[in-house]
């Protein structure tokens, strides 16, 4: 490579790295946006052509950062360490994104219920059980959550750890479903009934399981008057 190319990506990177400070991530091409992260893997070289690879493979710039690394480095040009530091910068991403949504929401009415749910959960491609510890005052004071089917996930031992532990005055329970609709199945079913039946024993309010689907969310206790807890 001539001193004259490399001008010509380090030009572009510097052009790239302006417009993205100047109207964020969300604002730009999925493209120019792929690009953008991969600059921090890559310090070196064009990286658009792999840019258009990996959307070609995934489909979007959502769902590259939220594939599995082993798949990434089937992408010519993704090697092990390459992989896992895309991965790696797509945690801190959903990490920073989670810490934002919690800091910003109190949970006052239903609505901050379905609007808290609907953004943790909407747009993952994966399935996730999260315990949501809230405070007397209505906020996040503490959040677990695993990936995988609920029937592998909900653990009473590690429930009870948590609630000992934080010892929050409300609970929520949510689970998504990627690939279905928002109606409980029987597993959902089973893992209410017994994280009910928990709660009760340690004096604690389980005030919702909520379901997230393709088509919206679905509160299995969602008569409960949220305004009274």
């Amino acid at each position: 490579m001539d001193v004259s190319q490399k001008n010509v990506h380090g030009g572009h990177r510097k052009r790239l790295m302006d417009t993205v400070l100047k109207v964020g991530l969300n604002n730009v091409s999925e493209i120019q946006a792929m690009e953008f992260v991969l600059t921090y893997i890559f310090p070196r070289g064009d990286v658009n052509e792999l840019a258009h690879s990996l959307l070609d493979k995934f489909g979007s710039f959502a769902n590259v950062l939220d594939a599995e690394w082993q798949e990434t480095t089937k992408v010519s040009g993704m090697g092990e360490r390459s992989a896992k530091m895309l991965h790696g910068l797509a945690k801190l991403f959903n990490c920073f994104s989670e810490d934002v949504l919690d800091d910003k929401f109190t949970f006052n009415y239903r609505s901050d219920v379905s609007d808290y749910f609907e953004e943790l959960l909407r747009y993952q491609t994966n399935e996730k059980f999260y315990i949501i510890g809230i405070d007397p005052a209505r906020r996040v004071k503490m959040k677990y959550h695993m990936i995988g089917p609920i029937r592998e996930c909900f653990d009473e031992r590690e429930v009870a750890k948590l609630i000992t532990t934080f010892k929050p005055a409300y609970l929520f329970l949510a689970h998504n479903h990627p690939t279905s609709d928002s109606r409980p199945s029987q597993d959902d079913v089973e893992v209410y009934e017994r994280a009910s039946e928990l709660c009760a024993d340690l004096g604690l309010t389980l005030i919702d399981y909520i379901i997230v689907g393709y088509d919206g969310i679905y509160g299995i206790t969602s008569q409960m008057d949220y305004t009274k807890f």
